[in-house]
């Protein structure tokens, strides 16, 4: 979220009223597809879990998140690199 409110910031899109803000307007410029919406919204919802909601966590949950789910962070990267490339 940190990188994201990063681009919103330096592509002057706008002061977000809150996180799920951010993600819109990244994905309003195209600089998130729709399906790295989702994700990134699943990813903030996680986060906010593991933050939040310690004690109540899934220790099966977290560890098939960080042995299985951690391409989503390197198609994240790409898919913003390749977008912030484009706009040059």
């Amino acid at each position: 979220m940190d990188i994201c409110g990063l681009i919103v910031s330096g592509l002057r899109l706008g002061l977000p009223a809150e996180e799920d803000d951010i993600i819109e307007k990244l994905a309003r410029v195209h600089i998130l597809s729709p399906q790295m919406q989702q994700t990134v919204r699943k990813m903030k919802g996680c986060r906010n879990i593991l933050g939040h909601v310690y004690g109540a966590v899934d220790d099966a949950i977290v560890y098939h998140i960080v042995t299985v789910e951690l391409g989503d962070f390197t198609d994240f990267t790409r898919e913003i690199l390749a977008a912030l490339q484009q706009r040059g």
